[in-house]
């Protein structure tokens, strides 16, 4: 089958767990021998109005649209520059004429879509006017708050966010099929109104799952806390909704008997403040951005448990997926999509958003039931068969 994916952010740029997603789903459909093209944004302004190269065997074809900026750098902007520019992205026919011309180039049968901030929300009129099947996949809540960010108790929409919504709804209208990772985010939009007449799925996002059985090395030597240093993971943005700052500030209080050990791996606008600020903790370790590829060996292999202390509503975080491949429970926010992935003392532990005590305590849980970690460990490993890519590319397909 030929089938198209668009994505507004494909390698080189990556900015979340959304991009990473869509690689692997890419990935998996041209091993599975389809006919499939990329259709992204380029980061450079460029003389043709599109071109493209294959990569890895696929077509990706890039195109910069007209904007007063690149969605690549929407970050570094100020904000009343970035009002312009989510305005022009919303009725962008500039990028609306680009896709539309691909499409017609190529004819798929089949068209996934993905994000669509940064390509413009026309993309999926593109596609509609021109009668081809279309599944589109939530990843966050831009379509009803621009910066995809909604914070815990602190929800209420801007008067520019209630208008916002009603313009994107109606552009985006209804999708064939919208596909959701967690039933939280399909719900949310359904508050709006969102898709009226399409097919909704939810189906969890996919995991390349080993080859080989992973286990923990360490899983027998945790008979109690005194045996040695448990060693907590925090993967992801050093952003203040990612709830990093609030994540130190309560292991500063849960490390006062010197049991544990915090590794953060990521980068961010906080990463060299934070770095700075904690530079003679010998608790807690920065090691940066390192590649998916490499987590396993120099990430997972030593890490009891994975935080996820995010302070915004959250979909289906990937770094959860991921710990759950590497046989690793979750201490998470229980916001947005999350408890549909974790079971309170089955994979994992769930806190308040925001609570220091509510963390504190599931912390201090963590330790206390040492010795029942193997159980937890091997009960992740089992959830992460249930995301396997090869089933999640037979449900798609099958839609």
């Amino acid at each position: 089958m030929k089938i198209g994916l668009i994505n507004s952010l494909y390698k080189p740029y990556r900015r979340g767990g959304a991009e990473v997603v869509f690689n692997t789903i890419v990935k998996e459909l041209k091993k599975d021998g389809h006919d499939v093209f990329v259709i992204t944004i380029s980061g450079k302004k460029a003389k043709k109005n599109f071109s493209w190269r294959e990569m890895d065997d696929i077509r990706v074809y890039r195109f910069y649209p007209r904007n007063i900026f690149s969605f690549i750098d929407i970050n570094e902007q100020p904000f009343w520059k970035r009002v312009i520019w989510h305005f022009l992205d919303t009725f962008n026919l500039h990028s609306y004429r680009q896709v539309k011309k691909i499409l017609k180039k190529e004819k798929p049968e089949l068209v996934l879509s993905h994000n669509i901030k940064g390509l413009g929300y026309l993309t999926l009129r593109a596609i509609k006017n021109l009668k081809i099947k279309n599944i589109h996949t939530l990843h966050d809540v831009q379509l009803v708050e621009p910066s995809g960010l909604i914070i815990k108790n602190n929800e209420e929409l801007s008067f520019l966010a209630k208008n916002y919504l009603k313009i994107s709804r109606w552009i985006i209208a209804s999708p064939d099929v919208v596909v959701s990772p967690s039933r939280w985010l399909l719900d949310f939009y359904k508050q709006y109104d969102f898709f009226p007449k399409s097919k909704e799925v939810v189906l969890p996002n996919p995991l390349v799952l080993d080859t080989k059985e992973w286990h923990k090395k360490f899983e027998d030597n945790l008979d109690s806390a005194k045996t040695s240093k448990i060693n907590y993971l925090f993967l992801g943005q050093l952003e203040e909704h990612k709830g990093i700052n609030f994540l130190l500030e309560v292991f500063a209080k849960f490390n006062n008997l010197d049991q544990a050990r915090l590794i953060v791996v990521g980068s961010g606008r906080l990463e060299s403040k934070l770095r700075k600020k904690y530079e003679d903790h010998d608790w807690v370790e920065f090691l940066g951005y390192i590649p998916a590829n490499k987590l396993s060996k120099l990430v997972f292999k030593r890490i009891h448990y994975t935080i996820v202390p995010s302070l915004c509503y959250e979909n289906s975080p990937s770094v959860i997926y991921d710990s759950f491949k590497y046989a690793t429970p979750v201490i998470a926010s229980n916001i947005g999509g999350v408890p549909e992935l974790i079971v309170e003392g089955f994979n994992g532990y769930t806190f308040e958003p925001g609570n220091k005590i509510s963390l504190l305590n599931k912390l201090n849980m963590s330790i206390q039931n040492l010795d029942n970690y193997k159980l937890l460990s091997e009960n992740a490993k089992i959830n992460a068969k249930d995301y396997d890519i090869k089933n999640y590319i037979y449900k798609l397909l099958s839609l």
